[in-house]
């Protein structure tokens, strides 16, 4: 039951917000590629995914993880981002024998071992989402409204430069129960690495959100990826 209204919870708080920004769904599927087989798997999706016209405002990217823990099994991610129209409407050109074919010849270089879905709650910076080195944050929040407003109260006194958003797992979370997570992009590794408030003022409004969220989240971890290659 608690876990029920935590769903609930994100799914009204998500919904509240689209009279402010448009809502993008996202459905990232987890893969875990054989050893030697990262090109062949590109060159697969490549020739089935750049032969059909993508619905409006839908993409399709590759990301391959770069930082991770000792338990992060994906390899790489697909991810399908847009409206539920448009990604209703993917779905459709998702079958026949080409995509019989693609799904045969997938199985030979690489394996889903995940599956879930979402959409940001909020997102800052929209016109810096071409960043190709990408980072994700995420947590087990149980007081979701707090953990928002606590979010928005320190970005109001610093944010990174690049796309920012706050997200809500709604679908196909693991048995660690992450619901929310923080994704930012970088342009370039060095701005990765310099990640981070620098003022004692942005440290301040950081280390604060830390510290209250504490109280009714807990942090699962991070992990780090690159865009391999994106159809739109």
């Amino acid at each position: 039951m608690k876990k029920l209204f935590l769903i609930l919870s994100v799914i009204t708080l998500t919904f509240s917000s689209l009279s402010a920004q448009d809502q993008i769904i996202w459905n990232q599927v987890g893969i875990e590629v054989n050893d030697g087989y990262g090109s062949d798997l590109l060159d697969l999706l490549d020739s089935f995914y750049g032969s059909i016209e993508l619905p409006d405002g839908v993409s399709i990217s590759l990301t391959q993880v770069y930082h991770s823990d000792e338990n992060h099994r994906a390899t790489h991610y697909m991810t399908f981002a847009g409206t539920s129209s448009g990604l209703s409407e993917l779905r459709q050109l998702r079958s026949g024998p080409e995509y019989n074919d693609y799904t045969t010849n997938f199985s030979k270089y690489a394996k889903t071992i995940s599956n879930s879905i979402g959409s940001p709650v909020i997102r800052m910076n929209t016109d810096a989402t071409d960043g190709n080195i990408a980072q994700v944050w995420e947590w087990r929040v149980e007081d979701v409204f707090a953990f928002v407003d606590a979010f928005n109260r320190m970005t109001s006194v610093w944010s990174p430069d690049g796309y920012l958003s706050l997200g809500a797992i709604t679908g196909g979370q693991s048995v660690e129960g992450e619901s929310h997570y923080v994704y930012t992009t970088y342009s370039t590794y060095q701005e990765m690495l310099e990640f981070g408030p620098k003022t004692e003022k942005e440290q301040a409004a950081f280390f604060n959100f830390i510290k209250e969220t504490d109280a009714y989240s807990a942090f699962k971890g991070t992990f780090s990826m690159f865009n391999v290659k994106t159809w739109n």
